[in-house]
């Protein structure tokens, strides 16, 4: 395919900081550009292993604190939370509504973005929230069981994710990629150590990792 239209239809500023990395040169630029394609597309099944697992074990721990399924109406939730909690609540039902769906609290749960389960380990929440929420860490050993290593875990694996699924590169350094992989199974692990076996089928992130390589440094 001419470059010249590859340019036009993925834009200039898209693939030229691929070009940058391979001093100008368009075959390599253009076999970085799939490549970051593929391991944007390996890293996608772990991470929905970990965020769907995540949201669900919060859920049970704030179903158990406060008595009620819907716990993001309860007063004493609503209190504590900032505007941004409350904008991704009333985004959640919005959205729901829009596809003329029932607004059930499993539908919530489900609609609710990563960035508010996340926003979830924010140091405002060390003395309300992080009691419980501890506890949907299971496999967490308990010295480093801490409010603010679970954040900045979920923070760094919420900033990768959100690349991915806006089609940002990501492949500029193949450590930098391993250390995300690490984390988000520690992650997984640290849920249920048999998460990561039972997926083990459709986790090919260390196989595409050692493939593309080659073409992304």
């Amino acid at each position: 395919m001419d470059f010249r239209i590859l340019q036009k239809i993925l834009s200039k500023e898209r693939l030229k900081p691929y070009l940058a990395k391979h001093s100008n040169n368009k075959h390599k630029a253009i076999q970085h550009y799939k490549s970051n394609i593929k391991i944007s597309e390996a890293f996608y099944s772990p991470i929905a292993v970990l965020e769907v697992g995540l949201r669900n074990n919060i859920d049970h721990q704030l179903q158990t604190k406060y008595s009620i399924k819907e716990w993001f109406d309860h007063p004493e939730f609503i209190k504590i939370i900032s505007s941004f909690q409350l904008d991704r609540i009333q985004e959640a039902r919005t959205n729901i509504l829009r596809e003329k769906k029932s607004l059930t609290s499993g539908k919530i749960i489900a609609e609710l973005s990563f960035g508010f389960w996340t926003s979830l380990f924010d140091q405002r929440f060390e003395r309300t929230l992080w009691k419980e929420l501890r506890f949907a860490f299971p496999r967490c050993p308990k010295n480093i069981r801490q409010r603010r290593t679970i954040s900045k875990k979920l923070n760094g694996i919420r900033k990768l994710r959100n690349r991915i699924f806006h089609h940002e590169p990501i492949s500029w350094n193949f450590n930098a990629l391993q250390n995300y992989r690490n984390e988000i199974y520690e992650g997984i692990d640290w849920l249920n150590s048999d998460l990561t076996t039972f997926f083990n089928d459709i986790f090919n992130l260390d196989i595409t990792l050692r493939k593309e390589r080659t073409s992304i440094t």
